[in-house]
């Protein structure tokens, strides 16, 4: 199949979704297929390791050139005659509708993306999503989503539909070895802005088991979410690339993933940053249920999804970091989450669906 990838997103640097979607892209052309990246980009600069990838990427402008930016990289799909378009869900656009209709789009949705709208945007943005969300959905040719919670949101559509949640190229990660120290160290990966993530219920952790240290990548210490709350266990180590931030990784006993999903009043998640954690065979502490652990696993624990679950859960977390410091969890217990089946599955829906035989 000949494959056009479209996304609206930095190309500039290093990021969590730029390596899934690079993972995707290459496990794509190992099976035989023809794959070109179509994005729009705040500029033309793009990282290094995007080097090796076919791909078109156009500066979005102003706000005022946004629609026209679009439309230029529509007119480039539609040139370039793919059998598909791959489309992670996003900013509406009214040459989407001119691709959709020429073109079979698959849609990625990876997020309840009105509720997220509600709490990142402001009321404008948010009303032309909600107003504008369906002239994409509607024309779609079918949906991945990676939860049942978000398959289940967007039922109402009858759009064929697969789950898979995220996963991860576990080739490119080793089992980092368990570190010695002589009391626990957390680690967290996230980014400023968004409430879900919950580093307001990590600094409470923190303030509450002071001989554990905490690592914050990818948060400041002058972010809003820490400006004024100064913590001698806490580390802000701001934004770092997987060289650097990985070397904290190796000190860290515990890692901790979404805390606080239920601000965007969901309830089920595939995180990147969790499958990372394991992939390095760190035991983490979740917030949510994750779509690939249905049961529970001893290296995962999970809290309620309320504001006080992690205050209610203060024992279990203690017994939970004091049982799994120093130790790794074995790879093969997490081989489930490797990108390459995931990917794979998501390749035979889409023949499935054009009627492309195998």
């Amino acid at each position: 199949m000949k494959i056009a990838y479209l996304i609206h997103w930095d190309l500039s640097r290093e990021s969590g979704i730029l390596k899934k979607i690079l993972d995707q892209i290459g496990i794509w052309i190992r099976e035989g297929n023809e794959v070109k990246l179509f994005a729009l980009s705040p500029g033309t600069e793009t990282w290094e390791n995007l080097n090796p990838f076919p791909l078109e990427v156009i500066s979005r402008g102003t706000l005022l050139t946004r629609f026209f930016k679009a439309h230029e990289i529509v007119q480039h799909i539609l040139a370039w005659k793919p059998d598909l378009t791959y489309l992670r869900f996003s900013t509406y656009y009214p040459s989407l509708e001119r691709l959709m209709t020429s073109i079979p789009t698959f849609l990625e949705m990876n997020t309840d993306d009105l509720a997220e709208a509600r709490i990142r945007y402001s009321r404008l943005r948010y009303l032309y999503c909600l107003l504008t969300r369906d002239r994409i959905l509607r024309k779609a040719w079918g949906l991945v989503c990676v939860s049942h919670e978000i398959a289940e949101r967007l039922s109402p559509y009858r759009k064929p539909m697969v789950v898979i949640a995220n996963g991860i190229d576990l080739s490119r990660y080793s089992p980092l070895p368990a570190p010695k120290n002589p009391n626990p160290r957390l680690v967290f990966i996230g980014s400023p802005g968004h409430s879900w993530h919950g580093i307001d219920q990590i600094l409470w952790l923190a303030d509450h088991f002071t001989l554990w240290h905490f690592d914050l990548i990818g948060v400041e210490a002058s972010d809003p979410d820490l400006r004024g709350k100064s913590l001698p266990n806490l580390s802000a180590h701001g934004l770092l690339n997987r060289t650097r931030y990985e070397k904290i990784l190796a000190q860290s006993d515990i890692a901790i993933g979404t805390l606080a999903l239920y601000r965007k009043k969901m309830d089920e998640a595939s995180p990147l940053k969790v499958r990372e954690y394991l992939a390095y065979g760190i035991p983490t502490i979740i917030g949510y249920q994750d779509t690939d652990f249905p049961q529970p696993v001893p290296y995962l624990l999970r809290l309620p999804n309320t504001p006080d679950g992690v205050r209610e859960q203060v024992s279990a977390i203690e017994q939970f970091v004091n049982t799994w410091k120093g130790q790794r969890v074995p790879r093969q217990e997490i081989t489930h989450l490797d990108i390459s089946l995931k990917e794979r599955e998501k390749l035979l829906f889409f023949r499935k669906v054009l009627g492309i035989s195998l």
